[in-house]
């Protein structure tokens, strides 16, 4: 019979209920490292024939190994699945379109805090050329995606693509995160219950601030990537990326973005269409419920400038 001996006793789960095990033999007191402990024999030595009590014994383990095995087949795809998803890379044109966007408004909103006594900064054109790989899809749309090092690709299928990005003025400023009302540059270790690794995860992929985790967690191809990468599921994702829309309001943060979404001030137009008062009272209210220590207070004033930055952001016209 196999020794039992040499079996693995970590892969043995908690489940297999050791003390149902037969007894083949008389307990003994034997030392292993310097250390007594009492032996008890489940199988007989490999000159003896097996018994029905062995043989019970050696199934039990044996049953149990399995399960561990068909436990670890799971999580290694599992595994797997998420690498994929991982490793593969945006091929279809609005991928491009979108990281493409994502690169010029984090650029110009870092460029529009820099200040000195005679100019103020912004992107003024954008220009891009680099090598793709093109192919067509069964659907016949052109798919394309940056060459990568390493990459095994025929000449005939790399072609050049070129792009010039040229600003139009704006008649107004709906959808721009204006630095007085909007604080997009808060970190993304500001969201509520984001672990310290998720954060880094995150940073090591180039999203620094609540303003770039929005733009990438509201793109329908990049939710699978980020599901992956922090290893949480949609509806998490889906929480995260509404808390991130609330903290872009200046004097917003994970703490009032939770309290302000638990009490159905959900997104900015939920904000544009109350009042001030409105929202402090539904805010403290349910402050006070929950234990005022836990959460900032709010005021009116404050409130005041969430809606008109809420208003502004939709294209509103701003309360009187």
């Amino acid at each position: 019979m196999p020794n039992l001996g040499d079996l693995n006793s970590a892969a043995i789960d908690a489940s297999l209920k050791l003390d149902k095990l037969q007894r083949v033999g008389s307990d003994r007191i034997v030392s292993i490292d310097g250390v007594q402990g009492v032996f008890t024999p489940i199988g007989s030595a490999d000159s003896q024939a097996m018994g029905s009590d062995e043989r019970k014994n050696l199934l039990a383990i044996v049953d149990q190994l399995k399960r561990e095995v068909a436990r670890l087949q799971q999580e290694n795809l599992a595994l797997g699945e998420r690498l994929a998803v991982l490793t593969q890379r945006p091929a279809a044109p609005d991928d491009f379109a979108s990281a493409v966007q994502q690169s010029v408004d984090e650029l110009q909103q870092r460029l529009a805090t820099m200040r000195n006594a005679t100019s103020n900064f912004a992107v003024r054109q954008l220009k891009l050329d680099a090598s793709v790989f093109v192919q067509v899809s069964p659907v016949g749309t052109i798919e394309y995606r940056f060459v990568q090092p390493g990459d095994d690709i025929e000449a005939a299928a790399v072609s050049r693509l070129a792009m010039e990005i040229v600003p139009l003025p704006r008649s107004d400023l709906s959808g721009v995160w204006s630095p007085g009302l909007f604080q997009p540059e808060l970190g993304v270790p500001a969201l509520s219950g984001v672990t310290a690794a998720q954060a880094r995860a995150l940073e090591a992929n180039g999203i620094y601030s609540i303003g770039e985790f929005l733009q990438v967690a509201t793109r329908a191809r990049a939710q699978a990537y980020l599901e992956a990468l922090l290893g949480v599921e949609r509806r998490q994702l889906a929480t995260w990326a509404q808390q991130a829309a609330l903290m872009l309001l200046r004097g917003v943060d994970g703490r009032v973005a939770t309290l302000l979404i638990d009490s159905g001030i959900v997104d900015f137009e939920a904000i544009a269409t109350l009042s001030a008062e409105a929202i402090v009272k539904r805010y403290m209210a349910l402050r006070k419920k929950r234990g005022a220590a836990g959460f900032p207070a709010i005021d009116a004033a404050l409130a005041g400038r969430w809606i008109v930055a809420a208003r502004r952001y939709l294209g509103l016209a701003e309360p009187a």
